[in-house]
């Protein structure tokens, strides 16, 4: 049944947008990792979870996420350039942020 943020679609179309929206995930690194207990050997990947059409949004919820656009830009913004901050963020979290640590550290050189 289709509704008014979804078209309605025969079986095969919606076969083939399905796979041409997991093929875009793939090839566009929009993917995850399964958990241990579905790949203990940690190797395989998925595309990450997508809608194929909008979903419904409460307006309420809109008219307040853009009222405070402005204010999460600038707050956003702020953090990105404090490079100490971020540093700090970084390391607290040891071996698993490393490699992210050594590319802040080397794009932080370049500039």
């Amino acid at each position: 049944m289709a509704s008014a943020s979804s078209p309605e679609l025969s079986q095969g179309e919606k076969e083939h947008i399905s796979q041409v929206a997991k093929d875009w995930a793939l090839g566009n690194g929009l993917i995850i990792r399964p958990t241990a207990d579905v790949d203990p050997e940690q190797i395989l990947a998925t595309h990450a979870p997508v809608t194929l059409f909008p979903s419904k949004f409460p307006r309420q919820c809109f008219q307040q996420a853009k009222k405070v656009q402005k204010t999460y830009n600038s707050l956003y913004a702020r953090i990105a350039q404090d490079e100490a901050f971020l540093a700090s963020v970084v390391n607290e979290y040891g071996p698993f942020t490393l490699p992210v640590s050594k590319l802040c550290a080397g794009v932080s050189n370049i500039a």
